[in-house]
């Protein structure tokens, strides 16, 4: 096996998680901003629809893209993945990283008026960590904060993690004394799911969940430029070939999410830019390790074997992608390159026939409304009754496929979704992906490995950056030899912009891309 320890620094952007387009009607937020003309609005075209604003649920693709423009963040990364300053301008540790200082900024203003404190961030803290959803699986440490002063606070953990200053980067901070007027018996997660209740550099003006959201630039951020388009909309269209036509037609200006054909007509195409990326992004079967015929190593195996990877590059990605090679994709740090996977179907045959499970019929879980999933999800079916294995397919959302795999029981025996470090560091997604504590959480496979979760607690509790990879390299390693998923693609991505418009580069914090980015070129 071979160790990728550069730093990941490069593009990582890509399309994820796109949910299904349905027909509602739904709140405004009750800030206020100036309208923008349609000339100073930028329209963008995408499938990534939020099942809720709540920025609780930012570990969702699908809400981050959306909620990231209208919300603060405490601390960042930047193109060369390095931690830099938002909300909070300074951060310590003590001497065993178990608690941490945060000193914010001044300056920062709700777009309720409201200037943000240490107050805020502390119930921000408190709220997720008492949902105990989404970002909560980032900072499972968390114990408590208190505001030491309003630009002061202090963080207590119950163990050491020097990795926490980086989690913080997909918390975003809301406005507690609005949210708190309406928090209502579910600590505002229902008004949050239509409303707005951040800092950021644009304000929600008005939501039609599953159709689109406005939003308009705010003049009092402490990030304002005017360089930025004065309105943002995002439409969710999730068929590439309707964003394909409204961008053709002028009905959106940047646009995610196109697949096959539909994104090489604007390769050559007058008018158009394509930005390549490349991307942290991976797509996984994982199986259920602990109940039914995937509880057998064999049937994993098998299962593997099976898979068409050459097929999946070449039909399904149409070669804009990878066979993957390990537990994530090239571009993150240190991780381990066990060779791409290869299909060979008399071995998996054969090992089907060993564990006794010919004609045993499998559920597949997946997002049907994502091209790459939904034509894996038929690819695999093939595949699998090629080697003597039924397969179900069972369409979800992913807040569904979430509440399913809360118990050993409901989870899946497969399910079919992209993964990714949320920010570039690979430890705290393998512990939250891999270690047993997040069996019934974030653990899809409900996977357990007392020796896994040994080395996971090691790196993620050293201050030895070279200590913490080979914690981390050993865990991979195990983790592999388990053959807990089958390890599919790495998607590249591209997003498509009308000429007139610029400004996106890489952050690594953001899955599509940084929708705050944008401008307006002449």
């Amino acid at each position: 096996m071979k160790r990728t320890t550069a730093r990941a620094g490069v593009a990582v952007i890509a399309a994820l998680a796109i949910s299904a387009l349905l027909a509602a009607c739904g709140g405004t937020s009750s800030t206020s901003s100036t309208s923008a003309s349609r000339d100073e609005t930028v329209i963008i075209g995408t499938g990534a629809t939020p099942q809720t604003l709540d920025p609780v649920l930012a570990s969702d693709v699908q809400t981050d893209f959306t909620v990231g423009a209208a919300y603060d963040k405490l601390v960042d990364y930047d193109a060369d993945g390095q931690l830099v300053p938002q909300i909070a301008a300074k951060w310590s540790y003590n001497d065993d990283a178990t608690v941490v200082t945060l000193t914010l900024r001044d300056d920062v203003v709700f777009h309720s008026g409201t200037p943000l404190t240490a107050a805020d961030v502390v119930y921000t803290l408190d709220r997720v960590k008492k949902l105990g959803i989404g970002v909560s699986s980032f900072i499972t440490d968390y114990v408590s904060s208190k505001a030491v002063d309003d630009t002061t606070v202090e963080i207590t953990l119950d163990k050491t993690n020097t990795t926490f200053v980086g989690a913080l980067s997909k918390i975003y901070v809301v406005d507690s004394a609005l949210v708190g007027e309406n928090e209502g018996t579910d600590d505002g997660q229902t008004w949050l799911a239509s409303h707005d209740g951040g800092s950021g550099p644009y304000t929600l003006t008005d939501y039609t969940p599953n159709q689109q959201a406005t939003l308009a630039r705010y003049d009092k951020s402490w990030r304002f430029d005017d360089a930025r388009p004065s309105g943002l909309v995002y439409r969710y269209i999730p068929e590439s070939a309707t964003l394909s036509a409204e961008l053709k037609s002028g009905g959106v200006d940047v646009v995610t999410g196109l697949t096959g054909k539909d994104l090489e007509t604007f390769t050559s195409a007058s008018g158009f830019q394509v930005q390549d990326m490349q991307s942290m992004l991976q797509l996984y079967v994982m199986m259920n390790t602990q109940k039914g015929i995937t509880a057998d190593p064999r049937v994993r195996q098998a299962i593997q074997l099976a898979y068409d990877y050459e097929g999946h590059i070449s039909s399904i990605l149409n070669g804009r992608g990878s066979v993957a090679t390990g537990l994530a994709a090239p571009t993150v740090a240190c991780r381990v390159d066990g060779g791409a996977a290869q299909q060979d179907v008399a071995k998996a045959k054969a090992l089907v026939k060993e564990a006794g499970a010919e004609g045993a019929t499998l559920t597949l879980a997946y997002q049907s409304v994502i091209p790459e999933h939904q034509k894996a999800a038929t690819l695999l079916q093939s595949n699998l009754k090629d080697i003597g294995l039924n397969l179900e397919l069972q369409t979800v959302t992913y807040p569904e496929y979430s509440s399913m795999i809360q118990s050993p029981d409901t989870t899946p025996d497969l399910g079919l979704l992209w993964d990714f470090p949320y920010y570039p560091e690979i430890g705290p997604m393998l512990y939250r992906v891999y270690d047993s504590q997040f069996i019934g959480q974030t653990n899809y496979a409900q996977y357990s490995n007392p020796d896994v979760d040994a080395l996971l607690a090691k790196g993620m509790a050293t201050t030895d950056p070279a200590a913490a990879c080979d914690a981390f390299t050993q865990a991979q390693e195990k983790i592999l030899a388990d053959d807990v998923s089958v390890n599919i693609s790495n998607p590249e991505s591209a997003v498509v912009l009308r000429d007139g418009m610029g400004g996106i580069t890489y952050d690594p914090t953001y899955q599509l891309f940084n929708p705050t980015m944008l401008v307006v070129t002449p």
